[in-house]
């Protein structure tokens, strides 16, 4: 099927590249491990996962989202928020 995203294609590789951000751009004091520095990417992407919605499904989309970008990307949010 054309356009379906698979995660053992070259193709698929390039466009996830698109999303992944580099270690010494979300961490602080880090540095690149390469000269020059890797390629930025055109659309960033930080993701939040509320583990306590989407029936149960938190810890599998962090799993997920946390092995296709990098780990320092993807949190789970874990506050409460209450009305009055």
């Amino acid at each position: 099927m054309e356009g379906t995203l698979t995660t053992d294609s070259v193709s698929d590789s390039d466009f996830l590249k698109e999303f992944y951000i580099p270690n010494y751009i979300l961490v602080p004091d880090s540095k690149s491990d390469s000269t020059p520095p890797p390629q930025l990417p055109q659309c960033p992407v930080l993701v939040f996962i509320n583990s306590k919605s989407g029936g149960q499904l938190g810890a599998d989309l962090l799993k997920t989202y946390s092995a296709l970008l990098n780990e320092n990307q993807v949190r789970a949010v874990r506050t409460s928020f209450f009305f009055f």
